[in-house]
This record gives structure tokens, sequence and C-alpha cells, in this order.
């Protein structure tokens, strides 16, 4: 405290206020700061302009908390000049001119302004405190923003060589407080951060601290995890040289990063991902690149741990570093960077990773200070320093001119607005000269300016930093401000107000432009990790739809920060400005060391001296002359007799200073000096105070009277009350004893009367007692007399009964002896009589038995007889039906015009009339009707019976009720309908939909007993609440057969076997057994019944409320087609109205006017008369053929010619070019789709139109263009792709063969109900029509579903850890939670239309009904015995039909929420389910976000359960799942279900296996390296690989494939197998081999070094296998004596020395046989003629097809009877020879003819190569067309078939690119060579696959990196 009070009165060196200087020059204020700096005095007053000098060390006590105090409610100028004197002064000054304050901290980079802003900070954030403990509030945000410093520190400053935490952004930090004093939140806006830094950095500098401090402070478990070494092995922060600093501690900068983390409630997942990307960023910038074919990555291990960190693919990160990749005309093509361009992607990469994570940052700290609407705000803007380098940038650049505005923003307050202000006011007042730097700023902003041209030439897409130059010194060389370098190089400068810069054009307009390739973003975006995505979820690719159009306006760099810069000025022109100016000492940054030349030059171009002399003369405090005298009231007195403001304020002045030289008075408004205005606040201060304690003495006067006497008055209460007590108790007492005497009274009487009734009681019972013992005296002689005489009857009686016994006994033996005779008889007699009737019996039953049977065959004859005539004359009656059709729709179009005139003319004429000065209008009308409707109903009671009331919502999209309906037709009578409008559609039903399901079914069983009759009875079923009734047909009068209470069955059984779909329903007297249609019906019926038989009370009220079913409509209409509605006349319908459409008349009938104008009004609004457009409005029109796809197409009927018209929201069909008669309209949203006109799919050329696409599937028309493929492009290793329909592309017209443009080209646009196929006989016009429909849909806004909306609110609710708002949103949102009935439509928006699927056995409708059908499913799964067809079935669904993925998902999660018993049997199956999906599907990012979260939340809730295993099972799979191919296999979802890995075997050579464990997302890459490792081949010199192979064919695996994909594509293939189907589509991609199983093969992939496998290895063993199979494929040139001798090698390896009698059965295991193929019939090499060869079955049967096409069936057919029956002599005669050499080499070991095999093989120069048989494409026929094209580790060369040397070589150093631009074409471009060359292969894909593998070996070679 001592030392505090000390600094405060030490005295001052100089003078404190450079205001009160004598002597006004430039060196007496340098001289003035000099002395003060000396003193360890760093601040210094210019009027209320404080100068802040930099001391380079720390000044003990300047900044205690006593000092704070110290300041507190002082004005500037009471204590010495300090940053908590501005602080204050902006604090109080938000009451005092209840305005926003701020303050602009100025100065050069290393001057301390970044310190200065948190000295600032940190006093408001104590004067908060302050407050906020007086009025009890919490200080958390404070603390916030005061921990913010340390995060915007780390990631945003950096080392410079000017200061050592230069702040690299601009921020202006506002503050909220309240009405109190108390910060109630804030915001950071942050501006330009320098990402350039992140990449490179000048000597001496250093990257952003993080970096640092990560590596240096971060624990060793968090450097392991982010695979983190020293900071010397990273280029990104070592390329500088400066790595340490010791005036930085890097480990505390990360210590206190993370505490402030913790404060802004970053949560620890958070923290790691963020983390994790600084990580990546570093790895990053370790990777390098080589040329190879293209730019190629040198290391994929620093690539991967990216990746890794990254959470993306790193082969997908490879590509889009190394390659470009552009939309032409539909098509992507990948074109191949070079180093320098792959370089700069990868740069790119790590800017935009670091600038997004520090937006992030800031966003999160604003979210966690966010603030309400609050009384005001003191803002404290920190920005960039101005700058000037050896070499300046674009950054540069910017910073200076943000520097040039706001010296403009300082200028224009302290020197054009006040002088401006003085001469406005009449003051005498002499101008001072400044210096303005506008025209410096003109020559940056104005049009034509330097950012204007920058950002012109960025724009062009042949711009370049040259261009920009010359541009800039064409139009500004003769600006004064702009400075052309006299030498010709590539800078520019600018006289900037600080000096003169240059800056150094080099990268402007590749910064300007930040190019972020659309290749990086999609990586970026694929990402597992969702804090990766959310950085760049708002940035578009430019390649989207429309991305042409917004590419051009796209905003560049610095007009983003000009439009930033100009908010900032906005913002702090509405506030009250402070400024502080800081200046830097010296530039070495050594305490106590003072430049006067650097410090000379601040003040000059801040121009510190104009600043002196302008607030020495000038009035800088000015006020309203009411404002004045309000504010200094206590200071007038009571004598003043003037009532004017102005005359006031002159006699108030004039009593303080009557010279005038302090204040001054103008024509509106009071100019005083500070020091004047300090000392008026100062006295009324005094006055105030004054005023205040008398006001207190009299207060505190009232108070002590008022409390005497309430104090007197509550002495008198008491004194009463203790009288009165007193008074009481004496009472009480005499009471008491009065009592008591009483009480002793009436006990002493009491006593004596209980004395002489005990003594009367005693005598009483000794008399009683000698009674008894008398009486039981006499009792006792009388029982002894009494058994006596007992006992001798006893024995009287007892002899008589023994005489009697033995008499009955002997007459009932005599009986039961006869009886037992009797009864023998009987019995036989019985058996007798059984028997003669069974045997009656049984003949009877045969008799009954065939007359039944005859009886059936008779009335199935009949019936069969009966079904032919009535087809028959059905036939007939059709056909005649079709004639009067035709007929009646001619007729029907006349009386519809008459109809509608007649209509139109009697509405005219009601208007008319209504419209009549003596009528009302229609709607005084009506409402005058409805009004006496309503008085006649007022006072009735409330009909109970709802049905007949029609009900609506509130924006009339929903009505219904009963209508009377006449539809015109043959049978023209009303009817009586229920009518329901809903979804744009008019449907009516026979009565109100309430039944849960409705429909036909065949019925058996019935009668008294469970047996089942004979005969099938088909029933109309109606399920009402619990009773399932069937009715003999489906008419409103129909008796009911019977009804079956659904709660009292015993079971409902799934009784399904082979074809029929049935099910029993079980009850105590019967089996009832109900078979459906197809098994989707059953599957509803089943679903329903159990659901109603599980429901409770509630649950049934739920199923019972459901919308009636438009499938059970009898009819629709939609409204889209209604021309108008028009009310009619009718005597017998007074509530009549019409609904007109273009071929049908609807009257309809209400029961009320008021009925009958709500249907009005609701089907009004979708009025569609004749149509008048403006011209903008129509798009696009012409004449189309439409036709609906649920239709046949039978041209005349079915198609029509319609006129279109298309505007931005609708497709509006007319019969006529007039737009008098509108037929429909096609609304067109987001949902919509058209398809593309496409040569394959959709061109129909002369042939019937029967052949066209029918109900969604599509039938093929005969075509003879063989080229109809759709293109698609290769190039490098990856595939291209055609955009979709979202960005439709008309293909090049060179792209397509020709074809002749005549015939019909179609399109098919699908909407919400309808899908309509559109035909026009022009190619181009079918594509314009596309196009602009196309650009319709996707100028919609899309569509969300209110599950969307819920999901995103659950989103940001999660991010700020609002627990209560997230149980909040669950327990008011039921579209959330588990519910037990049927879905009506998806939670997600799903595209309109058919499914088009690939097979169309599936079924498929629209994805909204199966995803309906999907929710259905779920709901019954506990009830399946098997649930894996089920869950295969809906994998398999999401697989053909991916948006059903996100459904589904959606789906599973929403019945899997709110469970009340976590573990029982239905939720355990969904999660299975969940499971399963987690495994197979990657979901889109915002259902993948909200399935992590679901999944989280479940398991805290309920987290000892099975439920929680499942759940921790689908989080980690969701982790680590790849796209699949195919869905899982049986095997791997038995293993989901266990929650275990599966086994797969994998294959080898010579037979051997073994097995490994996999998972779902377990690659080939990984299943290789698990190989590898268990077989020591670490050290092998090749690279091995998987196959999928079959018999001699096979496949190379990717690394990247899942393997379970694999594994299900050959359960698949087995399946087809066993069915005796063939795939076509593997077939097509040399996949199958007939009656060879499928398998995992594990060989040799690329051949690196053959010659230095040792013989005695595992690896020589797979070599030797590989060699010997390309032997016998005849890829291995040979003679025929060198093949004979491998093949005998072979046998004597396989088998050992020849045995006589040996033979070879199967020729292909070691010889190629389809050499002997196509070998020419001459004299073989052997001696002896070949046989002419007999016209077998093949040569003759196919003798007109060529070589090539017999070559290749042949190849594919493996009945070895064919071939040989064929080739027969020449496999003989090889066999023969082979078996002759086998003999010579009787003796060879094994070993050793394995070794003369390899030795032979070896022999070849390119032994390793591998040969692929290709067609060569040459203009020059360099080469034959059948040639080998061999690729091996150096290179690729072109070989004659069977030639062993080379006609040409290519060095993969000389090949510039490779791919396939359209399918089975395979190109190289070669360095040096004029033509590229061109190959036709079917195995375009593996020659690439094989060329990348060897090109990324060298590269892995050449930098010395382990595979």
């Amino acid at each position: 405290m001592a030392e505090t009070v000390k600094i405060l009165q030490a005295p001052q060196a100089g003078l404190s206020d450079m205001a009160k200087l004598q002597d006004l020059n430039v060196e007496s204020i340098l001289e003035n700061i000099r002395q003060r700096f000396e003193a360890d005095q760093i601040y210094t007053y210019i009027g209320s302009i404080l100068a802040a000098v930099n001391p380079y060390k720390t000044i003990p006590n300047l900044y205690d908390f006593e000092v704070m105090e110290a300041y507190d409610k002082r004005h500037i100028g009471d204590l010495p000049p300090h940053i908590y004197a501005i602080a204050n002064d902006a604090y109080y000054s938000m009451w005092k001119q209840t305005a926003n304050q701020c303050v602009l901290i100025s100065g050069e980079s290393g001057a301390g302004k970044t310190e200065s802003t948190k000295f600032i900070l940190n006093y408001l954030s104590k004067m908060s405190q302050a407050s906020a403990v007086e009025t009890g509030n919490d200080v958390s945000v404070e603390k916030c923003i005061l921990q913010s410093s340390p995060i915007l520190e780390a990631f945003g400053n950096a080392k410079t060589v000017y200061n050592n935490n230069s702040s690299r952004f601009g921020k202006f930090i506002q503050l909220a407080f309240s009405s109190r004093g108390v910060i109630e939140g804030g915001k950071v806006q942050d501006y330009l951060l320098e990402k350039n830094r992140v990449v490179g950095q000048n000597p001496g500098e250093r990257n952003y601290h993080i970096f640092y401090a990560l590596i240096l402070g971060a624990p060793d478990e968090m450097k392991q995890k982010l695979g983190l070494g020293a900071p010397e092995k990273y280029k990104y922060i070592n390329q500088s040289g400066c790595i340490k600093d010791p005036n930085i501690n890097d480990q505390q900068i990360y210590s206190d990063v993370n505490e402030a983390l913790k404060d802004m409630k970053l949560n620890d997942e958070q923290v790691s991902d963020m983390f994790e990307l600084l990580g990546a960023i570093l790895h990053i910038g370790n990777l390098d690149f080589i040329t190879a074919g293209g730019a190629q990555v040198s290391s994929m291990s620093v690539l991967k741990q990216a990746a890794d960190l990254l959470s993306v693919d790193e082969y997908q990160l490879a590509n889009a570093l190394t390659e470009k990749t552009r939309l032409l005309r539909g098509e992507l093509i990948s074109t191949p960077l070079d180093e320098h361009q792959a370089r700069d992607s990868r740069d790119s990469l790590a800017m935009n990773l670091y600038a997004r994570c520090f937006h992030w940052i800031i966003s999160r700290i604003n979210v966690r200070i966010r603030t309400k609407p609050t009384f005001h705000s003191v803002g404290v803007l920190d920005i960039f320093g101005f700058e000037n380098f050896e070499v300046n940038r674009f950054e540069q650049f910017n910073i200076n001119f943000a520097n040039e505005k706001l010296q403009e923003y300082f200028n224009k307050h302290i020197f054009s607005l006040e002088q401006h202000e003085y001469n406005a006011e009449g003051l005498d007042w002499v101008d001072i000269d400044w210096q303005d730097n506008g025209e410096c700023l003109d020559l940056i902003v104005r049009k034509l300016g330097l950012l204007s041209l920058i950002d012109e030439e960025s724009r062009f897409p042949k711009g370049t930093d040259g261009t920009m130059l010359d541009k800039l010194h064409s139009n500004h060389a003769k600006n004064g401000f702009y400075i052309k370098p006299r030498v010709n190089n590539s800078k520019f400068g600018i006289k900037h107000y600080a000096g003169d810069v240059f800056y150094e054009t080099t990268g402007f307009l590749e910064k300007n432009r930040d190019t972020f390739r659309d290749e990086m973003l999609t990586t970026i975006k694929e990402s597992r990790s969702d804090f990766i995505y959310d950085l760049f979820e708002d940035m578009q690719e430019s390649s989207q739809p429309n991305a042409a159009k917004k590419n051009r306006k796209k905003p560049t760099v610095s007009s983003q920060f000009q439009e930033s810069l100009h908010s900032l000025m906005s913002t702090l022109s509405a506030c009250n400005p402070y400024f502080v100016r800081c200046i830097k000492p010296n530039s070495t940054k050594a305490p106590n060391a003072f430049e006067k030349t650097l410090t000379l030059n601040q003040l000059r171009y801040s121009g510190m001296l104009e600043t002196v002399k302008i607030r020495r003369a000038g009035f800088p405090v000015r006020r309203l002359f009411d404002d004045f005298v309000r504010r200094y009231r206590p200071l007038l007195g009571k004598d003043t007799q003037s009532s004017h403001s102005q005359h006031k304020c002159i006699s108030l002045l004039s009593s303080y200073e009557s010279t005038n030289q302090k204040w001054q008075i103008g024509r509106t408004k009071v100019f005083l000096k500070e020091d004047l205005e300090i000392k008026l606040e100062r006295d009324r201060a005094e006055r105030v105070e004054t005023l205040v304690t008398k006001a207190k003495a009299c207060f505190k006067g009232y108070r002590a009277r008022k409390a005497y006497k309430a104090t007197v008055a509550k002495i008198v209460f008491v004194q009463k009350y203790c009288r009165m007590y007193r008074q009481r108790r004496r009472f009480l007492n005499l009471k008491d004893a009065t009592i008591t005497l009483q009480r002793y009274e009436r006990g002493r009487k009491a006593r004596q009367l209980f004395h002489v009734m005990m003594e009367e009681r005693r005598m009483e019972e000794e008399r009683k007692r000698e009674e008894q013992r008398r009486r039981a005296e006499e009792e006792q002689r009388e029982l002894e007399r009494l058994k006596a005489e007992a006992k001798l009857r006893e024995l009287e009686e007892l002899q008589a009964k023994l005489e009697e016994d033995a008499r009955i006994k002997a007459e009932e033996e005599a009986a039961k002896k006869k009886r037992e005779e009797e009864e023998r008889q009987r019995v036989l007699e019985k058996a007798k009589a059984i028997e003669a009737a069974k045997r009656l019996e049984e003949e009877q039953a045969k008799i009954r038995a065939e007359e039944e049977r005859l009886k059936l065959e008779n009335e199935l004859r009949i019936r069969r007889e009966e079904e032919a005539l009535r087809l028959e004359k059905e036939e007939a009656e059709r056909l005649v039906e079709e004639k009067r059709l035709e007929e009646e729709v001619r007729r029907r179009e006349e009386e519809l015009a008459y109809a509608m005139q007649q209509v139109m003319t009697h509405f005219d004429d009601s208007i008319a009339q209504l419209n009549s000065p003596s009528d009302l209008n229609l709607d005084k009308y009506y409402g005058d009707m409805f009004e006496e409707a309503d008085q006649d109903s007022e006072y009735q009671d409330d009909d109970p019976d709802e049905d007949s009331v029609s009900r609506k919502s509130d924006d009339l999209q929903y009505w219904e009720g009963y209508l009377n309906m006449k539809c015109g037709g043959m049978v023209n009578t009303w009817k009586k309908r229920y009518c329901v409008l809903r979804d744009e559609t008019l449907m009516w039903f026979r009565a109100k939909q309430e039944a849960l399901k409705s429909g036909w079914l065949m019925k058996k069983g019935g009668g008294t007993s469970t047996l089942s009759r004979r005969n099938w009875r088909k029933r109309f079923f109606v399920l009402k609440g619990i009773e399932l009734a069937y009715y003999e047909s489906d008419s409103d009068g129909a008796p009911c057969k019977g009804i079956i209470n659904i709660k009292q069955t015993k079971d409902i059984l799934d009784s399904s076997f082979g074809r029929e779909s049935s099910l029993d329903i079980i009850t105590d007297k019967r089996t009832y057994h109900i078979v459906a249609d197809n098994a989707d019906d059953l599957s509803e019926w089943f679903s329903i019944l159990m659901r109603v038989k599980n429901a409770n009370e509630y649950e049934l009220k739920q199923m019972q409320d459901e919308d009636a079913n438009p499938k059970n409509a009898i009819g629709t209409l939609d409204v889209a087609v209604i021309d108008s509605v028009v009310p009619v006349h009718l005597q017998t319908k007074p509530n009549a109205f019409a609904i007109i459409t273009a071929e049908r008349v609807f009257n309809m009938s209400a029961d009320s006017p008021e009925d009958m104008n709500g249907w009005l009004k609701a089907l009004t609004q979708y009025h569609k008369g004749q149509r008048t457009y403006s011209k903008e409005e129509i798009l696009m029109s012409g004449w189309l053929t439409k036709e609906n796809t649920g239709t046949i197409s039978r041209p005349g009927i079915t198609r029509k010619k319609r006129y279109f018209i298309l505007t931005s929201h609708s497709l509006d069909i007319y019969k006529s070019v007039d737009l008098q008669h509108k037929l429909g309209a096609i609304a067109l949203n987001r949902l919509c789709s058209v398809t593309v006109p496409d040569d394959k799919m959709f061109k129909e050329i002369d042939y019937p139109p029967e052949l066209v696409i029918m109900n969604g599937n599509r039938r093929s028309p005969p075509s003879g263009n063989p080229e109809t493929n759709r293109r698609s492009s290769f190039s490098f290793g990856r595939k291209s792709s055609i955009s979709g329909l979202a960005t439709l592309s008309r293909p090049r017209s060179n792209s397509r063969p020709y074809v002749r443009d005549y015939g019909t080209w179609k399109f098919t646009i699908h909407s919400r109900r309808y899908s309509y196929n559109l035909f026009t006989p022009s190619n181009d016009e079918a594509w314009k029509w596309t196009y602009a429909i196309q650009e319709v849909i996707d100028s919609k806004p899309p569509i969300e579903t209110p599950s969307q909306i819920l999901i995103k609110e659950l989103r940001e609710a999660s991010l700020n850890g609002y627990n209560d708002e997230i149980d909040k949103i669950y327990k008011l949102n039921p579209i959330l939670r588990n519910v037990p009935y049927m879905l009506k439509s998806p939670l997600l928006p799903l595209p309109y239309g058919q499914i088009m699927s690939s097979n169309l056995d599936k079924g498929y409708t629209t994805l909204q009904d199966e995803a309906v059908k999907i929710f259905n499913v779920l709901q019954g799964s506990e009830q399946l015995p098997d649930p894996m067809p089920v869950i295969q079935g809906i994998l398999q669904t999401c697989q053909d039909l991916k948006p059903l993925q996100d459904e589904v998902y959606c789906q599973l999660v929403k019945q899997t929420t709110w469970v009340k018993d976590a573990d029982n049997l239905n939720n355990l199956r969904n999660w299975q389910i969940l499971c399963c999906m987690c495994c197979t599907f990657i979901p889109s990012r915002s259902i993948l976000r909200y399935v992590r979260f679901h999944i989280k939340r479940q398991v805290e809730l309920s987290p000892k359960t099975q439920m929680a295993a499942y759940a921790g099972y689908a989080l980690e799979a969701l982790k680590r799942t790849r796209t699949r191919e195919f869905v899982p296999s049986r095997d791997e979802i038995i293993a989901i279900l266990g929650r275990r890995d599966m086994n797969a075997t994998v294959f080898c050579h010579g037979g051997g296996s073994c097995q490994i464990s996999i998972n779902s997302s377990t690659t080939a890459g990984q299943v290789i390296h698990t190989l590898v490792k268990g077989m020591n081949l670490d050290s092998c010199y090749n690279r091995f690989s998987l196959y999928e192979k079959s018999g001699l064919v096979e496949k190379a695996i990717d690394d990247r494939s899942v393997v379970a994909d694999i594994l299900a594509k050959f359960e698949s293939l087995n399946a087809q197998n066993d069915d005796g189907n063939k795939d076509s589509r593997f077939r097509a991609r040399g996949l199958s081999d007939r009656g060879k199983p499928w398998q995992l093969f594990f060989k040799l992939f690329c051949f690196l070094d053959t010659q230095s496998v040792k013989p005695d290895s595992i690896e020589y063993s797979f070599l030797f296998e590989q060699a010997h199979e390309e032997v016998i494929r005849g890829k291995f040139p040979a003679t025929d004596e060198q093949l004979i001798h491998l093949s005998a090698l072979r046998m004597q390896f396989d088998k050992g020395d020849y045995v006589h009698g040996d033979w070879i059965n199967d020729l292909t295991e070691v010889y190629p046989v389809d050499r002997l193929k196509v070998k020419p019939k001459e004299d073989n090499d052997f001696g002896f003629q070949q046989r002419d060869r007999k016209d077998t079955f093949i040569s003759g049967t196919l003798r007109g097809i060529g070589e090539k096409t017999l070559k290749r069936l042949q190849k594919s057919a493996s009945d070895d009877n064919i071939l040989e029956s064929v080739y027969r002599d020449d496999v003989s005669a090889t066999i023969t020879a082979i078996i002759d050499k086998w003999r010579t080499l009787k003796g060879t070991s094994a070993e050793r003819a394995q070794n003369i095999y390899m030795s032979f093989m070896r022999s070849w120069k390119y032994f390793g190569s591998r040969l692929f048989e290709v067609e060569c494409h040459d203009g020059r026929q360099a080469y034959p067309k059948s040639i080998w094209l061999s690729v091996n580790k150096s290179m690729v060369a072109v070989h004659k078939i069977n030639d062993p040397n080379p006609l040409d070589e290519f060095p993969y150093e000389k090949i510039l690119s490779f791919g396939a631009p359209i399918p089975n074409e395979y190109k190289i471009i070669v360095e040096g060579r004029r033509s590229e060359l061109t190959f036709d292969t079917t195995e375009v894909f593996e020659i690439a696959k094989l060329m990348k593998a060897y090109i990324n070996e060298i590269v892995k070679k050449r930098n010395m990196i382990p595979a």
C-alpha cells in the first residue's frame, strides 16, 4: 500500500499534460516524453488523449489493485496519467453522456497495444465486479472475458522482429454493461488473421504461440496421441531459425490456454479435436512432393498421420493435394498437379484449417459471453499497427490500409470535426494545419483505385501478379501518393501517413482470391470428425449448381476486409472515442533505451504536435445550453434572474473565469477547456454533496421522530398486555385452587362408597360358590347311574348285530356270482356290434368322399367355363366401351363447353344482380345468410355427432365433412360422400374413415369347432377398435358374417408357408385361417392386429385418431386441374356449388350455408381459370407431348399434345396456345426432379411405342448403336463421375456417336403426386426444357420437416451444454420419441417420383412408401423368430435407395428414444438393426451428428444395460465405417448381433489357407499387413496384395476395399449360382468362372526385386508359384520347347520322378492350353505332322464367327469335354512331349527342379513384368493391332505377342499422365511423344492400379521411406 501511495504521489518529471507546454514544437514534446520515460512515468496526457511509451520491462506496483481503487471515480488530471484513468473516464461517461464509449489503441507493432488492451479490460472487469458485489450478481462473465485473452494471444499472436507478442489479427472487444454498471456480456470481432504466417515466417520470427506451446507444454500422452516430437522436426515452425525465445514461456502458455478453455466451457472432446487439428497442420507442413507422372506425396507415413488426425482417408487426401478436378461438359476431368502446385495446395489446406479453427474459437468465446440488450457498452480496439518490413506483402498492404482508416478517424475527430464545429458555432478560432491522409485513402479505395484494380484482376482467370502491377502503374503512376519504382521489378509503393512503403506483388492475386480448391474442401467435409466438418460446413463448393454465376460475385479477401473495416468504422462512429497512442522507444525491445529518431518519426506521422496544439488551444468539452444548465444547476443558485439558458451559462462561467480564456459561448453550445470542466465537476460534486447532506439530515430527523413515536406506542402496548397478563394469572391461580379442593372432597366420598360396595360384592360371591358346590355333587351322582345303564344296553345290541351280519354276507356272495356271469355275456355282444358299425361307417365315408370329389370337379369345370365366357364377354364389352368412351369424350367436350358457358353465364348474372345498387354484394349476401344461420342455432344444443360438421386447419390446407355429390356420367344421381381436402387433393369416401384397416381377405375356418371347412370364402374385413368384422361385400348394407374380438384372442400367428401369405387368429372356440393376396398386405394386417392386441386404451385412441388413408378413397381430384368453383342455385339443394374441370363438372351440396362457404373458401384458393402471364413470368413455353407414367403407352389415348408454360413456381399445362383451358399444373419445389434425356436410356427411334418406359420399368428398344455406354473418365487411379440430377450437364456433341435427330426424345418430371413423361422431337429442345426445369427446382429453398428442425435445435442445445433444454425438446415433441403406431409420412424430405431400380424384381414404388414400410417392419421386429432376412432386407433397401439411409437412421433413433424398458426385446432388436446400419452406411453429416448424440445420451441414461453395450458397439462402428458396395453377409450380421469380430479364410498357392479376424471396416490393406506380419515377410523384396479369385479368373483388391464387402459379394454370387443364375454384372467384369468357388487369395502384386529373393524363403515359393501361373496363362514369352521344358520341371517338382503309366490328367495345370487354340495348322515343333481338325460342335456351329469372338467364347467356357473334342490331337501331342521331357529329369530333386525353373524365368530381362493383352490404336501404325502391354517396376513397355524384346519402353519419369477417358480405353501421354498411346482393353483399372502402385514404390524408394 505504501509503495502504491508513493507512486501516485511521486513528483512528475516534465509535464503530465503536454497541452500545458509553453514552447510548442516537436523537440519539446520529445524531450518531455524522454524525461518521463527515464523516470518510469510512461503515461502522458494530451488533454484527454493518452500517450503510452512501452518500457519493455515491468514497473513495480504500477498496476496494483490499490492503484485501480485510487483511480475509481476520479477525473482525468486528478492523479498522474495512467491507462486506468482513461478506462475509468470511459466507464463513467456511459452515464454522464448516456452513449456508447470506445477506446482506440494505436501504434506501431511492438508499441504495447495488446498489453494496454489487457489493462483496460482488467480495470473494467474490476469495476464490474465491484458493482456486482453491491447488487449481488454473478461475476462469471467478467472472468470469461479476461480468460479469453490467453486464448486469443496464443492463437492470434506471434513473435516478430519488433515484438515478442505481436497481434497478427485485429480485434474489437465490446463489453456490454447493465444500468448498474455490471458487465452482462460482450462480443469479440476479429479482422484479417495473418494466415500466411502458418506456413512461413520471416527470419527471426516465430509461428503462432500455440504451436510451440503444444509441442513444449503438452503432456507426453497428448504428444504421443498427436504423433508430435521435437519442434525442430516441423517445417512450419523451424524454417525461420527461431524456435525458442527466453522471454516467452511456452509451457505457461499451454497451461493458461487449458485453464481458459475450461472457463469457456469447452468439453474435453472439443479441446482434443482442436489440438488434433493443430497437430495435423504440423504434419501437413512436413509433406513434400516429387514428380512421377505428376506430383506424388513423398512420405505416405506423414500423410497418414495428418489424415488420421483430420479423420479423413489418406488416399483421398493425397489425391486432393496432387490432382485438380474440373467439370467439363458434365464430366469430371482429373489433372495431375506439378510439385509447385501441390505445395501450394498443401499450404492452402494448412492456412484454411488454422483460419477456420481461429474463427471457431472466436465464435465459442462469443457464445460464452453473449449478451442481451443492455444499457450501453465500452469497446476496445486493438488492431495491428503500421508495418514496414524489408519485404511487405499482401498482409502488410491490408494492415496499413486499416491503419490509414484509423488515422483518418483520429484526424476526423481531433482536427476536422472539432475545427468545423468551432467555425459553425462562431467561436473566435484560428485553424490549425494538420496532415490529411484523405488523398492516400482515395488512391486505395476510390473507383479504379488500388483495391478495385486488384479485385478486378483477381476475378480474371488469366490474371497474374504481373498484369495487375502493369494496371496499377498505368492508372496511378502520376498520383502523388503512388510510387513507381525506378527499376522495373515486382513492387509498387504508397506514401502512407507513417512513411513510404514498397509492396512485393508476388502472390497478391493468389492471396486475394484465397483459393481453396473444391477437391480439398470435399475431402475435409467427408471427415469423420464433427469438429472438422463444422469448421467448413458453411463453405460452398464452386462446382455446385449455379456456381458459375455465384463465382463472378464471390468476394475477395480484400473486399471482405474492406466490408468488415467499414462495419468497424460505423460502430466507432456511433461511440464517443478515447485515444491511446502507443509509442515504441527503441527497435531492439531493450528496457531503458530511448531512440530519439525512432520516437520522433512516430510523433511526426501520428500528428502529435498538431494534437497538442489543438488540445491546448481548443475546447474539447462542449455541451448544449440546456444540457449545461441541467448538469450544473446546483451551482447556479437562487439569485439568477434570467430564465434564458444562455444567460445562465454566461453567468455561471463568468463567476469562475471572467477573462473568457477557458470558455466560450457558441450559438447553441458552451465550449470549455478540460481543466475548467474538471473544476466545475469538482465544485458540482461538492455542492451536490452539501445538498445531499442536508437532505439526509432532514430525512434522518424525520425518521428518528417517527421511530420515537413508534417506540412509545410499542411500550404502551406492552404495558397493557403485561397488566392484563398479571391479572389473568391471579384469576387462574384462584380457579386452580378451588378445583383442587373440590377434587379432594369428591375423592373422599367416592372411596367411602367404594368400600361399602366391595363388602356387598364379597358376600354375594360366597353365596354363589356354595350353591355351585351342591349342584356339582348332585350331577356327579346322576352321571354314574346313567353310565351303568348304557353299558348294559351296548352288550345286548352287539350280540344282535353279529348275527345279522353273518346272514347278509352269505346272500351277497351268491348275488355277486350271478352278476359277473351276466356282465361277461353283455361285453361279448357289444364288441361284435361295434365291429359291424365300424365297417359300415368306413364304407359310407368312402362313398361320401367320392361324391364330394366328383361334385368339386364338376363345380370347378363349370366355374372355368363360366370364367372363360365372362372373359370373352368382358373383352367384347371393353372394346365396345372404348369406342363408346371415345364418342363420349368428344360429346363431353362439346357438352362441357356448353355447360361451362351456361354456368359462367348464370354465375355472371348472379354477380351482376348481387352487385346492383338494389342488392348486396356476394360477400355481404352470404355473410348475412351465415349470420342468420348462426342466430338460428345460437340457442340450440350442440350436436353430439361431429361427423356431419366440416373442420379445417388454420391455413385452409385441410378441410373435411359430408357432401352430397353428383358427378355426371351414366348414373347421374346424388350420393352422400365423406369428403376430405388435404395436400392439394380432394378425396371422397363412402363414409367417414373410422376403421383402422379394411380390405378383402380369403377366410378358411369357422363353424362350431376348430376343424376348417373344405371351401374358401372371400370376405371384406374391417378392423374397428378391437373388433375385426367380416362382411359378405364392401357395400354399405352388406350383412356382417362374424366379429372377432382381437383383445380376447389367444394368439395371432404368421402361418405363411411357401407362396401362401397367411395368418392364424386363434380364439377360445375356433381358429381363423386368413390368406392375403401378397406378403406386403399380410405384413400390414399382421402388424396392425398385433398392435391392437398389445395396445392399451391410450394407444388405441391414438391409432383411431389417425387421418383417413387416401388409398381407401373411392375417388380423388387434384385441385390443380380445377378451373373454377362457383355456387349454383338449385331448388332441391339450396347449398349447392359446382367444381368445374377440363373434363367433368362435379355438383356438390352441403348441409348448411356455413359448410358451403367453408368449402368455397378452401377450394377457391386453388382456382385456375384463364391466366395472363407477364413477360418476366414465363421462363420457357412450347408444345410437348404428355404421358402419365402410371398408364400404358397407347399413342392417341395416353399421349396428348399440350402447351406448357414454365414459371418460377410451376409448370402449367394448357390445351392450346391461347391459354383458355388450363388442364392442370405441376407445382415445383426442391423435392421434384427431372431426368436427363440420354442416348442410352431415353432415345426412341423407329420402334413401337409399346416399348417405352412403362410404370417406372425400362424396356430396352432395339438399338443398332453398339457404343451407347455412359461416358466416364479415369485419370491417375481416380475414377471420374457424372454429376447427378442436381447438376445437369449436356454431353459433348462429339462425345457420343452420330445418330439421326429424329424420333422421340423423352424426359420425365417427378412431382409430389404424379410423374409425367414429356416427349419432344428435338434433342436440343429436350435439353433446354430439362435445364430450365432443373434451374427452377434448384432455386427453391430446401424443404425442412419438423424432425429436421428439432434435430437442429438439439444440436444447438447440445453445443451450448443446455441439458435442460434438451430434455424440454424431447418432452414437448413426441415426433422424436418412440411411438407404437404406424408412421404416416417419412421423417425427412425425400425426393418425389417412382424409383428407377436396376433390379426390376424388387418392386420398389416411391421413397415415401418404402420409408413407411420400413418403419412398420421396425415395430413388429420383436415378433420375428429369425430377424436375419428382415435386417438384410432393410439394409438392401437402403443400399439400393441411398436417400433412405438417413431416413432409416432417424426412424431407428426415434424408436430407441424414451423407451421405458431399455432391455425389452423390441428395443434391443432396433438397437441391433442400428448396429448393422452403423457398420454398413455412413449417414449424412447432420444425421451422423444426431445419431452420435443419441447414442451417447442413451448410454448416459441407461449405462449398465444390454442396450448400452449395443450403443457402445454402434458408436465405435461409426468411427471406422467405410463406404460399402454390398450389404453385410449373414455371417457378418451374426457377428454384429453378437458384438464380435468375424472370421475370414484367406487362401494362397499350394492349397494353404489361414483364418483371420476382421470386422465390418477391416480393409484389404490391414489384412495384408496382418498376413505379412504372421508369415514373417516384413523384410520381403516385393509387395503382396489380396485377390478375389474364382478358378483362373482373379482381380486384385484395392487396399482400401472392405474385406467384409468382398465376402458379402461372394455370398451373393454363391446364392445366384445355387439358383442356377449367372449375374451378368460380374461376368462382364471378368469375375465369374463356372464351377469354381470364390476365394480370397493372397499373392504377390508388385515385383520390385525378383533377383534378391532367397530360394529357401517363403517369398521364393510365392514367386515360383506366380511365375508358373503366368506361364500357364500364356503371359510369358517362350518357345514351344521352352514351355515343354518348364511343364516337365513343374511335373518333377509336383510328383517327383516319372513312373511308368503316369499321365497328365489336366494339361491346363502345367501348360498354356490357350496357345494350342490359336496355333496355325502346320508342322509342329516335335517332328510329326498334325492331323486335320475335325468339324466339332464349336467349329461347325460357330463357323461364321470371327476368330477373336470364338477365342473369347472358348476361353470363357470350362467344359473340358468340348475343349478336348476340338483340340484333342494338339493336347495329346503336347502331353506326350511333356512326359518325354519329364523322363529325362529323373533324379532331379524338387528343390533343384524349382531352381532350374526360376533360373530360366529370371533369365528374361523383364521378369516380374505384368503382361496385358491389348489392342493398339496408333495413328502412325508403329505397332501391331494386338500387342502385350508390359508394366513393371521402372517402366511401361510394348511387346509383340510372345516376343521377349519390347518394341518401345516408357519410363515412369517420362509419363505425364495416364488413365481411361472412356470405358475400355486406356491412354498414356509420354513426354516428347507427339501422339498419345491408346489401347483397347477390359483391364483398364488393373493397369492403372498397377502403374500407380509402382510409382508409389518409386516415391518411397527415393525418399528412403519403408513400405
